[in-house]
């Protein structure tokens, strides 16, 4: 998790959940300073610049606005078309549970056989293969002759069971405790996919010197891509937009 973050927002709200969410964290955990408000010009969008850190104590007080400077000018590219898959899990984006959870085996058996339950109930031929824990989160490695079913671009299903599966959660095993299923090395390809995406795009920002605006993303995703640029020089990341439609967008970054 990185220590400091920079993020704009066409509002102060806005510019502080585009921080938060690249430091993975809830807007209440985390302390705000205003860097920058812009002027509203014709074609302005962002107008605040905030940077963030996690929150140590109690929430800081509400910072002092820094003074106003000039909008530079900004241009939009859309960015190549990525294929949007359904949101992972709720709260993926930013995790809400104040306690430390951390899953037992106890925990996984419960998870493993809920979800080859709800195969079993589907019709999948689908088993768990493999499992292991790390910290609050049970994931799971799945086999069979259905799984090319689960991840069929067309109509991917392994997301909608993993958002089913993390809704069942609290029931079957308790709060805190989260799921995430895999077939194939899909999720690692996904994210080769998104983070080859995020380089190309920052070069073409770079070169171009202007915005590129991707298509919406679950929030997983868009962390993905977030920490995909977090090393590129002149180049700063937010997300802009309202769930299910917020979007990354990739910005030259001002002096």
């Amino acid at each position: 998790m990185p220590e400091e973050v920079e993020a704009m927002g066409r509002t102060l709200d806005e510019a502080k959940r585009n921080a938060a969410e690249q430091l993975g964290l809830p807007v209440e955990r985390c302390e705000f300073e205003i860097v920058e408000q812009a002027n509203k010009g014709l074609f302005a969008k962002t107008n605040f610049r905030v940077r963030a850190t996690p929150a140590t104590e109690a929430a800081a007080p509400e910072p002092v606005e820094a003074p106003e400077a000039p909008e530079p000018k900004r241009a939009v590219v859309e960015a190549p078309k990525v294929e949007k898959e359904p949101e992972a899990a709720s709260g993926d984006e930013h995790e809400e549970d104040e306690e430390v959870v951390v899953a037992t085996e106890k925990d996984a058996e419960a998870v493993v056989a809920m979800i080859q339950g709800l195969f079993e109930a589907a019709g999948f031929d689908v088993q768990v293969v493999g499992q292991t824990i790390n910290d609050r989160y049970v994931n799971l490695d799945l086999s069979g002759e259905d799984t090319d079913r689960l991840i069929d671009s067309k109509n991917p299903v392994i997301d909608s069971v993993q958002y089913l599966g993390n809704a069942m959660i609290p029931r079957a095993v308790g709060r805190g405790v989260r799921l995430t299923l895999d077939t194939q090395r899909h999720r690692e390809k996904r994210t080769e996919v998104l983070e080859k995406l995020a380089r190309d795009i920052g070069e073409a920002v770079l070169k171009r010197q202007q915005e590129a605006v991707l298509d919406p993303l679950p929030a997983h995703e868009r962390r993905i891509i977030h920490r995909a640029l977090m090393a590129m020089e002149g180049i700063e990341t937010y997300s802009e937009g309202d769930e299910p439609n917020r979007r990354v967008v990739i910005s030259p970054k001002r002096d």
